[in-house]
């Protein structure tokens, strides 16, 4: 045996350190017991290097470089205060209100044997697990975040910007996402991450376009099939799909566009709602989010159904694997403080493009192409807003248009992106409980109409972007994120696009900016993709029914899996997967 000490004033016994080490895959638990102003770790010899970290309350993990020691027999080897320092990392939100523990019980029995373990509860493991359940099988759902909203924000009261261009459909996102990366120096990833029941479904702006098929040119030809025949129409209908119909400003809008760009298609962009309702008196439907979904899983009340568990607060760090098959994972039980192990005959990784591959470069698994946490890539974004004046013939005083538009000759070579021109947006992605507050919008803003133009363009994989491991499973993992280059001859054609469309509209700066195009941020409307990308053996993580290659039983379904970064939004896209997996685990 040897002894590790931890000479401390600052961290009495009312707190409680632990010591975790590398040989243990930074996982176990070792305790110590303070005495006489030390807490103090007694260990079992072991030849070579002995590489450790003490970590605070179970979450807090030491900052700066690991230790390290090579232990003798009988030797006692101390650190104090001034080598061992804590700060906190930014921290998931946590909650157990009493909702909370009444909607979502969770279920600790470490025992059980499921037949499908869901990580994540987002668009892809939300989808899926309501749909196996439904399917009869017995599943169980573990999510890192709390129960923060039961439906999208948009269904809520939140905050409005008086008189300003703001698609507050997500406007909440800024307060509750957290950012679980750094970027390595040079690195240009600005995204944010969603943890909380229903993940980025929860704050997300509702555009669901099918992909081109020029954009599914590299991916598995069965699921390029799937999708262009019935997938889409199956998504679609799973998230109940909407469109503008009947509306004398969308369709004046689409025939404006039509005299501006004749060699575009222009059509009503479609958006996801929770449902349309059976009647005219049914309450109207709101946006879609897997939150909403879940909920009402759990509140049925037909006898007969089965229900998805759904463990709120468990941050999965890695897959249990026996030879090929994969049994179960580990978690860090948030609110319990504890590690917990869960089981199942299968197990779905849908913690997004960034956490299923830490998970899964956590878990060490065998990857054959060498391409786990490779190629995350973020299409690139172009946009600017702007104000048609009252009175414009383009202009609604009181009225919203969504159009989505794309050249007629599309390729990967040619034209290759999407076009979506809003007017009226702060009509069609606001909400106004309140009329005052609606009236007072319109005042100052003085019944212009606001308006953007976004073009989405199609991005192979960045093969050298890459994520990254920085220790200990609590870390958040590196990221080196560089923007696909487009060709200067696409950066003019868009340009002269936007001016065609901007001026035959009659656009106006708005205050403060110009009609000039800007970059989004990567990352910065969570389209990023490929960590787990699909494909061939030897070329990729996943095959065409979203299985690891060296594993029965272990799948991906988020949007790390797309074998490109399309122009289309990415979300009807991986709902069509969520359901084709669904088919697949339940025959």
């Amino acid at each position: 045996m040897f002894e590790v000490r931890f000479l401390t004033e600052l961290h009495p016994p009312d707190e409680s350190v632990v010591l975790r080490t590398a040989g243990d895959g930074w996982t176990v638990d070792h305790p110590g017991v303070f005495t006489d102003g030390a807490w103090t770790y007694a260990l079992q010899d072991r030849p070579g290097p002995f590489v450790f970290k003490f970590v605070l309350d179970g979450l807090t993990w030491m900052t700066g470089d690991d230790l390290e020691v090579v232990p003798e027999p009988g030797g006692r080897y101390d650190f104090t205060d001034a080598a061992v320092t804590f700060a906190p990392e930014p921290a998931v939100a946590t909650e157990n209100g009493r909702v909370q523990r009444l909607l979502f019980p969770p279920a600790h029995d470490e025992n059980h044997v499921y037949d499908v373990i869901v990580v994540g509860s987002g668009m892809g493991g939300g989808l899926l697990a309501d749909q196996l359940s439904d399917a009869g099988a017995d599943v169980l759902v573990l999510e890192a975040g709390s129960l923060l909203f039961p439906t999208h924000v948009a269904n809520l009261p939140r905050r409005l910007r008086i008189g300003q261009f703001d698609k507050n459909v997500w406007g909440l996102f800024p307060d509750f996402s957290f950012a679980n990366y750094v970027n390595v120096p040079g690195s240009f990833f600005g995204g944010a991450q969603a943890f909380n029941l229903g993940g980025r479904s929860v704050f997300w702006g509702g555009l669901i376009p099918r992909m081109g098929a020029w954009e599914l040119a590299g991916w598995p030809a069965p699921v390029a099939e799937y999708l262009t025949t019935t997938g889409y129409r199956l998504a679609e209908d799973a998230l109940n799909r909407n469109g503008p119909l009947g509306s004398p400003f969308q369709e004046q809008t689409k025939r404006r566009l039509g005299e501006l760009l004749p060699d575009f298609d222009h059509l009503d962009a479609p958006v996801a709602v929770q449902y349309q309702g059976y009647t005219p008196l049914s309450v109207p439907g709101g946006m879609f989010s897997t939150a909403d979904l879940l909920c009402e899983d759990r509140l049925a009340v037909d006898a007969g159904a089965r229900r998805p568990t759904v463990n709120l607060n468990h941050a999965v760090q890695r897959v249990l694997l026996d030879g090929a098959r994969a049994t179960g994972v580990v978690c860090w039980d948030l609110l319990g403080r504890r590690q917990r192990t869960y089981r199942a005959d299968t197990v779905v990784l849908c913690a997004g493009t960034i956490e299923s591959a830490k998970i899964a470069l956590q878990s060490q698994l065998e990857d054959p192409a060498g391409l786990i946490g490779r190629g995350i890539t973020d299409h690139p974004i172009m946009f600017t807003h702007f104000s048609l004046p009252a009175g414009s013939p383009s202009a609604a005083a009181q009225a919203s248009a969504k159009v989505w538009s794309r050249h007629r000759a599309t390729s990967p070579d040619n034209h290759p992106y999407n076009v979506v021109v809003e007017l009226g947006a702060d009509f069609n992605q606001g909400r106004y409980v309140d009329a005052d507050n609606l009236r007072r919008h319109r005042e100052v803003k003085g019944d212009a109409t606001l308006g953007e133009i976004v073009f989405l363009f199609n991005a192979p994989l960045v093969e050298t972007n890459v994520v990254q491991l920085d220790g200990p499973p609590e870390r958040p993992v590196r990221v080196d994120v560089q923007p696909y280059p487009l060709p200067a001859a696409l950066l003019d054609e868009v340009r002269d696009v936007a001016g065609t469309v901007l001026a035959g509209l009659g656009a106006e700066p708005l205050a403060g900016e110009t009609l000039d195009l800007a970059t989004a941020k990567l990352g910065g409307v969570a389209h990023e993709v490929g960590t787990l990308r699909m494909g061939a053996a030897g070329a990729s993580v996943v095959d065409a029914d979203l299985r690891f290659h060296a594993y029965e039983n272990l799948y991906a379904c988020d949007n790390s899996v797309f074998a490109s970064s399309p122009a289309a939004n990415p979300t009807l896209t991986l709902a069509a997967l969520s359901l084709r997996l669904a088919r697949h685990l339940t025959g």
